[in-house]
C-alpha cells in the first residue's frame, strides 16, 4: 500500500483541493486542542514536492502494477493499493 500526495493540475484537483483546505484547518483545531504544536514532519522525514498528476500515477501504477487500486483522497492524497497475484 501507497499513501501519496499528487501535484495539483486537473479541474478535478482543484476541486478536490478547495474542499481539503476548510477540512484542513478544522482537523488541525481538533487535533491540537490543548496540546503543543507537533513539528513538521519537513524535520523528521525525507520529502520531496509531488512530481506527478494523480492522471500519471494512475497511467503508470496500472503499466508496472496491473490491477492497482488507485484511489484519490481527500487532504491532497492517495492511496494505492496492489496485491501480488
Amino acid at each position: 500500500m501507497i499513501v501519496g500526495v499528487s501535484r495539483e493540475r486537473t479541474p478535478t484537483d482543484r476541486l478536490f483541493s478547495m474542499a481539503s483546505v476548510p477540512l484542513n484547518l478544522v482537523m488541525a483545531l481538533l487535533e491540537n486542542r490543548g496540546r503543543p504544536a507537533p513539528r513538521p514532519v519537513s524535520m523528521t522525514a525525507p520529502t520531496r514536492p509531488a512530481d506527478m498528476t494523480f492522471p500519471e500515477i494512475v497511467r503508470e501504477a496500472r503499466t508496472v502494477l496491473p490491477g492497482a487500486r488507485p484511489r484519490r483522497r481527500l487532504f491532497w492524497r492517495y492511496t494505492l493499493v496492489w496485491r501480488h497475484p
